[in-house]
């Protein structure tokens, strides 16, 4: 799953960056067509431009790459693998799902001694009452 999101982060990055020379592209043809720059600096430009980006890109896929492998080194070391990790995440969520299920027991459970607690509760009033109405009476 990591693996997944730093695959598409990288093709994200590499997207971005191709959008970004495109626009560049563009800019600079509209101030070619408005007469602000000349048509030979504008090709200059987003040569550099796009030179600037591919480097960067170059750099940041390199980069990418080293967190990668740092990752995948880390796991190695750790000693687990992908099926391992898949089956400790299904063990994780069962008993997540095992938790819930006692979690709700247990609200049940309360919620019957509470209401057992008021019961006996109104019991002992009840009784009370009789008590003073019986003693009431022999009075």
């Amino acid at each position: 799953m990591t693996m997944d999101i730093l695959k598409k982060a990288s093709l994200l990055t590499a997207e971005f960056i191709s959008m970004s020379a495109d626009k560049v592209q563009e800019v600079a043809d509209e101030f070619v067509k408005k007469g602000t720059i000349h048509d030979s600096e504008a090709k200059k430009f987003v040569s550099e431009v796009r030179t600037n980006l591919e480097s960067r890109e170059k750099e940041f896929t390199e980069r990418w790459e080293q967190v990668v492998s740092s990752m995948q080194q880390l796991g190695s070391t750790l000693g687990i693998k992908k099926v391992e990790k898949d089956n400790l995440d299904d063990r994780i969520d069962e008993l997540e799902r095992h938790i819930d299920e006692l979690k709700s027991r247990r609200d049940l459970l309360n919620k019957e001694i509470a209401k057992d607690q008021a019961l006996a509760s109104a019991s002992v009033k009840a009784a009370a009452v009789n008590n003073a109405a019986a003693a009431t009476k022999k009075n």
